[in-house]
C-alpha cells in the first residue's frame, strides 16, 4: 500500500518471526534463515535500516506499544487517532495477552520492512520485540544473553518502565548499556544511538509528554549523580540522544478491554500515545544503524555481524553469569577476531610482496622497469592501505586497536625493509649488467663498422689499396685490442662481472675477425678469376703479381 503525505510505504503483508530463542540449556539460538529473510531480502540487503526495539520488565505492555507503532506506520495518512481503529478492533501484529504470564519468548521481528523516505534516501524500518529482559524470575545470565541480540537489533531503543524510574530500572539499564558497549566494541557498532525512557502510568505530576519527561529526566540524572552507582546509565541519560516521555494511565476501560485491542482509553492517554507514536514514525528514518565511525550499515552488513557473533558463541564456552563475566567473554572474542584480522592482513601483504618479485621481475634486467624508489612507494602504499583497512576491522577500544596495529605495522615494515634491501641489490646488479651490456654492444658495433670499412675499400678493384692478409689481420687485431681496453675501462661492478663481459666481447670480436679474413681471401680469388675471364691479360698478370706480393 502506498500512502500519501509522508513518503512512507509499507507492506500490508507480514508477520512476526522469531530470530532468537533460548534452548533447554539456556543457550542463545539464532535462526539465520529467518534473519536472512528479514535483513537480506530484496531491497533491504543494500539499504540503510532503522531498528526500533522495546525493552523493559515483563507484562508492561511492550507488545501492545509495538503493535500501535506497527499500525501507525501502516496508516501514515491518518491525521488523527483514527489509525488505532475501533475500541474492540484488534491491532494485530505481535502476540499480546492479558495476565501475568510472559508471552514473548526470545527476540522477534516483523518480517516486512516499513519503508521511510528520510533525507533523500529510503530507509527500511524494522520493529523488534524482546522477551522481558528485566524479568526478575529469570537469572541474570538469561537477561544478558537476550540483551546481546537486543542491542545488535537496535538503533532506536525504547526503555518501557512503569510509574517511576527506580533503582531496579537503573541497575538493569546499567547492564543493558554495558552489554551494548561490549557488543558495540566487538561488532564495530554504535552502542547507543537513540534511547527513549517511556514512563507509563505517570501519576506524580500533571505534566506529561516530552516536556514533563525532560523535566523528570533532569531529576533522574541528579539522583544518579548523587549516588554515583550507575556511571554508564548516568552517561547515557545525559547525552542529547536520550529523551524521556511521560504517558498517563490509560484508564480502567483499557485495563478491562480484550487483549490486543485499544479499548476505551482515556482521552489524555490517547492524545499523548498518538503524539509519541507519531514522533517515532517521523524520526525513525534519521536513526539508521551505524558503525562506530558513523557509517550507515545495510541490512546485509548487520546480518553478517549477527551471524559472526552467533557462530562464535556456538563454538566457544562462554560465561554470561554476570556483567563482569560477559565483559571477559567479549574481550576474549575481540582478541581472537583481532588476531585473525592481523594475520589475514600480514598474509595479504606477504603475497603482494611475493607478486612483485615473481610476476614483474622474473628476469634480472626486467626489474629495471621499476626503480627502488618507485618500488618503495608501491610497498608503502600497499602497507598503508592494508593498515587502514585492518584498523576498520579491529574491535575494541582505541588503545587495544593501536597495540594490534603497531605490532602489525612493525611486521609489515620488517618485511618491506628486507625485500627492498634485496631489491636494491638486484636492481644495482641489473643496472650494472645493463651498462656493461651496452658497453659491449657499442664496442661490437664499432668493430663491425671498422670491418665493413675494410671490406668496402678492398671491393673497389684498386690494387694499390690491397694489403696482405697478414697485414689485414694485424689491422683487425689492433682495432680489437683498442676496443677491449676501452671497454675494460667502461665496465662496472665486481671483477667477475667485468671479466665475464670482456670474455664475451673478445670471443665475439675474434669470431668476426676470422670470418672477415676468410671473406677477404675469397674476395681476392674472385677478382682474379673475373680478370682472366674478361681477357684482361695485362690486368690479370698484374693481379697475379700482386697476388704473389700479398701472400
Amino acid at each position: 500500500m502506498s500512502t500519501q503525505g509522508t513518503g512512507i510505504q509499507c507492506e500490508q503483508d507480514g508477520r512476526p518471526v522469531q530470530l532468537v530463542r533460548l534452548d533447554e540449556k539456556g543457550d542463545l539460538i539464532l535462526d539465520e534463515e529467518a534473519l536472512s529473510r528479514c535483513l537480506e531480502q530484496r531491497g533491504v540487503g543494500d539499504a540503510p535500516i532503522c531498528l526500533v526495539s522495546i525493552i523493559g520488565e515483563q507484562r508492561r505492555g511492550k507488545s501492545f506499544l509495538m503493535n500501535c507503532l506497527l499500525r501507525r506506520l501502516q496508516h501514515t495518512e491518518a491525521t488523527d487517532a483514527s489509525w488505532m481503529g475501533r475500541e474492540d478492533e484488534a491491532l494485530g501484529g505481535f502476540e499480546c495477552t492479558n495476565g501475568t504470564v510472559t508471552v514473548t519468548r526470545g527476540v522477534w521481528m516483523w518480517d516486512q520492512p516499513l519503508w521511510v523516505q528520510a533525507q533523500g534516501r529510503k530507509v527500511a524500518v524494522f520493529l523488534v520485540d524482546t522477551e522481558g529482559c528485566l524479568d526478575l524470575q529469570r537469572h541474570m545470565e538469561t537477561s544478558i544473553k537476550l540483551s546481546v541480540f537486543s542491542t545488535l537489533l537496535s538503533s532506536y531503543w525504547i526503555f518501557n518502565i512503569s510509574n517511576t524510574f527506580t533503582r531496579t530500572e537503573a541497575d538493569y539499564l546499567e547492564m543493558f548499556i554495558q552489554v551494548a558497549k561490549e557488543v558495540g566494541e566487538t561488532c564495530n557498532l554504535t552502542p547507543i544511538q537513540r534511547l527513549d525512557l517511556l514512563v507509563r502510568d505517570w501519576q506524580l505530576s500533571g505534566a506529561f509528554g516530552v516536556d514533563g519527561g525532560q523535566e523528570y529526566l533532569r531529576d533522574i540524572t541528579q539522583d544518579l549523580e548523587a549516588s554515583a552507582e550507575q556511571p554508564l546509565t548516568l552517561g547515557a541519560l545525559k547525552t542529547s540522544s536520550t529523551w524521556c516521555y511521560l504517558l498517563p494511565h490509560p484508564g480502567t476501560g483499557f485495563t478491562k478491554s480484550r487483549a490486543g485491542t485499544p479499548g476505551a482509553v482515556d482521552e489524555d492517554f490517547q492524545q499523548y500515545l498518538c503524539d509519541y507514536i507519531s514522533t517515532i514514525m517521523c524520526s525513525a528514518g534519521t536513526h539508521v544503524r551505524t558503525d562506530r565511525a558513523g557509517q550507515r550499515l545495510t541490512g546485509a552488513q548487520l546480518a553478517a555481524r549477527m551471524k559472526d557473533i552467533s557462530r562464535y558463541l556456538k563454538t566457544k564456552r562462554y560465561d554470561f553469569s554476570s556483567p563482569v563475566k560477559m565483559t571477559e567473554t567479549f574481550a576474549a572474542m575481540r582478541q581472537e577476531f583481532n588476531s585473525r584480522a592481523v594475520e589475514a592482513t600480514r598474509r595479504e601483504y606477504e603475497q603482494f610482496v611475493q607478486n612483485q618479485q615473481d610476476c614483474d621481475h622474473e628476469n634480472m634486467s626486467s626489474c629495471l622497469r621499476v626503480t627502488p624508489l618507485e618500488m618503495q612507494r608501491r610497498l608503502e602504499g600497499k602497507c598503508q592501505e592494508l593498515l587502514e583497512r585492518c584498523r576498520g576491522e579491529l574491535q575494541g577500544e582505541d588503545p587495544q586497536k593501536q597495540m594490534a596495529l603497531e605490532g602489525l605495522e612493525q611486521g609489515l615494515a620488517s618485511k618491506m625493509t628486507q625485500f627492498l634491501s634485496d631489491y636494491r641489490q638486484r636492481y644495482e646488479m641489473a643496472e650494472t649488467e645493463e651498462k656493461n651490456s651496452r658497453a659491449v654492444k657499442d664496442a661490437r658495433e664499432e668493430y663491425e663498422e671498422f670491418v665493413q670499412e675494410q671490406y668496402r675499400d678492398h671491393q673497389r678493384l684498386i690494387p694499390r689499396l690491397w694489403v696482405r692478409s697478414s697485414e689485414m689481420q694485424q689491422r683487425l687485431e689492433g682495432k680489437r685490442q683498442k676496443l677491449l681496453e676501452h671497454c675494460r675501462r667502461e665496465l662496472q661492478g665486481e671483477d667477475r662481472q667485468k671479466q665475464a663481459a670482456l670474455e664475451e666481447l673478445e670471443q665475439s670480436l675474434n669470431k668476426r675477425m676470422e670470418q672477415f679474413l676468410r671473406d677477404y681471401d675469397q674476395l681476392l680469388n674472385e677478382k682474379l678469376r673475373d680478370a682472366v675471364k674478361d681477357g684482361a691479360v695485362l690486368i690479370a698478370t698484374g693481379l697475379i703479381l700482386q697476388r704473389f706480393r700479398l701472400f
